[in-house]
């Protein structure tokens, strides 16, 4: 089958059909409107859309490769989404399981190679954060790419990590020490137990202000605590988040439970629901109150409510905090990739930028840092 690729400067269009988009996001919230709309509307001013559309023989949109590009440096492309935000699971939205997938990916390379000296369409790399080495489709998009001779570098510096829930709730108890399972089941009941404690999920537009308002308090002044900035020292980020966060809530998909103590919030997390998982992308709690453990009291409650609702797990998503392997998760690699475009000039560029990263890597070794990962799974070229 043929398919026909465009390049659309805008997203405004594709975005106010929010359905059609996301009915190729494969149930990831991350690559759905609820997410892009929002970093777009805080994030696009200084951008240019360069979204890739495939359309079969009736012109139904059946693959979306959604990249921009800054006017500062027009010939690099990134995701949408591309930032300290942490898009991560960045992808083509395509359905996986479509027979035609391949046909699909290898239109959108053919594109891209055959547009890289182009004025309108001309680009150099493509720079591409956020991808998770388990993606089937950003594997055959790699893999294409490197059948049309482009050179394709993959490279991980931490991991996304999915717990997966067990049968039941006593099966989940059971992969853990006597020990973990008595605290385990203590933290359950300290809220029922602490008095003046209680855990409350927004189920109203006000407390979603009021609990993002909160979480993202505590985190800042924990990391300040620390002489760190904090991810929300930047107000864009937080005007981001707190818009997203009610797009999600009105598409049921927020998941924003804080812990109160004689009124007063000590903790909170903010998560994304999924059909079949819980993404926490967030999590706040107070210094001051460290001593009743606000942060495995609302984990321990989350990974009960996943029971509750039958998920399939928690993706607890970039980053290789201890926490997330003692509590049994699983680390899949996220990817940074650079694609090279298959012109001279870029590949000279690409050259130098390689003999730089080896030196980093030689810098590396030398002072005994851990090395970056270059990551070989039909990613690399």
């Amino acid at each position: 089958m043929m398919y026909r690729v465009e390049c659309l400067r805008s997203v405004s269009t594709l975005f106010g059909s929010p359905e059609e988009w996301n009915s190729l996001s494969g149930g990831v919230p991350f690559r759905q409107t609820s997410w892009l709309q929002p970093w777009w509307d805080q994030f696009g001013g200084q951008l240019e859309a360069y979204v890739l559309v495939a359309r079969d023989a009736e012109e139904q949109i059946c693959g979306i490769l959604p990249l921009c590009r800054s006017f500062d440096s027009p010939r690099t492309l990134r995701f949408i989404g591309d930032n300290n935000a942490c898009t991560d699971f960045a992808s083509i939205l395509l359905d996986p399981q479509d027979a035609n997938a391949e046909s699909i990916v290898d239109a959108m390379v053919q594109f891209l190679c055959e547009h890289t000296a182009t004025d309108s369409e001309g680009w150099d790399f493509l720079e591409l954060d956020g991808v998770s080495a388990g993606d089937p489709v950003m594997r055959c998009f790699s893999a294409s790419l490197a059948k049309a001779g482009v050179i394709v570098h993959a490279q991980s510096r931490m991991s996304t990590w999915l717990l997966q829930a067990a049968e039941s709730w006593e099966q989940q108890l059971s992969r853990h020490s006597k020990r973990t399972r008595k605290k385990t089941r203590g933290f359950l009941e300290s809220v029922d137990k602490t008095p003046g404690m209680e855990r409350v999920i927004a189920n109203s537009t006000e407390q979603v202000d009021e609990f993002m308002d909160a979480i993202i308090e505590l985190h800042q002044r924990r990391w300040n605590a620390v002489g760190e900035p904090g991810t929300y020292a930047d107000k864009q980020l937080r005007d981001f988040v707190t818009q997203m966060a009610h797009e999600m809530f009105r598409n049921d998909r927020l998941y924003l439970p804080v812990l109160r103590l004689d009124g007063r919030i000590i903790g909170g997390e903010l998560g994304i629901l999924s059909d079949d998982l819980l993404y926490i992308y967030s999590s706040g709690f107070d210094l001051d109150a460290a001593n009743l453990e606000p942060g495995r009291i609302l984990a321990v409650n989350t990974l009960k409510y996943v029971h509750d609702q039958g998920l399939r797990g928690i993706e607890y998503m970039r980053g290789d905090e201890p926490y997330k392997a003692r509590s049994g998760a699983e680390p899949t690699p996220l990817l940074q990739l650079r694609v090279v475009a298959p012109r001279w000039w870029a590949k000279v560029c690409h050259s130098a930028w390689s003999a730089q990263f080896e030196l980093k890597q030689w810098a590396r070794r030398r002072t005994g840092r851990e090395l970056v990962k270059v990551v070989d799974m039909a990613l690399t070229s």
